[in-house]
């Protein structure tokens, strides 16, 4: 059934109308996000999420954290040492990953893709790529167009992440940065969202995007931004 031309059909007009439905959910948001973020941001995430951001903005890919995702231990160890890992590190490609999890999710999904290790300790899982040449060339050109004095730090409790990695997320040091925690985490830059307190992890950033949208666009206004 998977393979005759009327399921390939149907599920194509499947996955066309959910994108559309999607994309509509997120519309009331578009204005305030090109008002609030400059086309010259440079947007990190732990996830997809940055390129769902630059995706609706029509914006240049000025960073490589886009069609990919970092374990949180990685991701911590990354934004630690930002500047080394998008300046100075370089990929190298691995049959598997350090992490059960990891290993789990690549045999599981829908094709092939690259895990690298910058520097040999962080590893990216490179979801949406199809070669270990486009994952690198595409990552070294991105990292390329940062524009360290405009940065936009975002992180997700996702992938293994922990109160200690939320925590830690916190203290660093960027002017600009917010975490999208399911859990109720004390802290300058942690955005409780009580509509994923019972699961255990923030939704998919491209499926719940309206949801982060919201809750963006009131810490750049502003509003979710607590006193010091």
């Amino acid at each position: 059934m998977r393979n005759t031309a009327l399921y390939k059909f149907l599920k194509s007009i499947y996955t066309f109308l959910r994108n559309q439905y999607y994309a509509y959910k997120r519309r009331p948001y578009l204005k305030e996000l090109a008002i609030l973020i400059d086309n010259d941001t440079s947007i990190i995430s732990s996830n997809c999420f940055a390129g769902r951001i630059m995706q609706d903005k029509k914006m240049q890919y000025n960073t490589p954290t886009l069609g990919l995702y970092f374990m949180y231990p990685d991701y911590i160890e990354f934004l630690q040492h930002l500047e080394y890992y998008l300046k100075e590190a370089k990929i190298e490609f691995v049959d598997k990953s350090k992490y059960p999890l990891g290993n789990e999710r690549h045999k599981q999904w829908k094709h092939w893709y690259p895990i690298g290790l910058l520097d040999g300790k962080v590893e990216i899982h490179f979801l949406h790529y199809f070669t270990e040449e486009e994952a690198a060339t595409k990552w070294y050109r991105r990292a390329g167009r940062v524009n360290f004095d405009k940065l936009l730090v975002i992180g997700m409790d996702q992938n293994r992440c922990t109160e200690a990695d939320i925590k830690a997320f916190d203290h660093l040091p960027f002017k600009q940065k917010l975490f999208f925690s399911s859990k109720d985490v004390k802290g300058q830059s942690i955005i409780y969202l009580r509509e994923f307190a019972d699961k255990g992890q923030v939704g998919d950033p491209y499926r719940k995007a309206d949801v982060f949208y919201k809750h963006l666009i009131n810490y750049l206004s502003g509003q979710d931004k607590k006193p010091d």
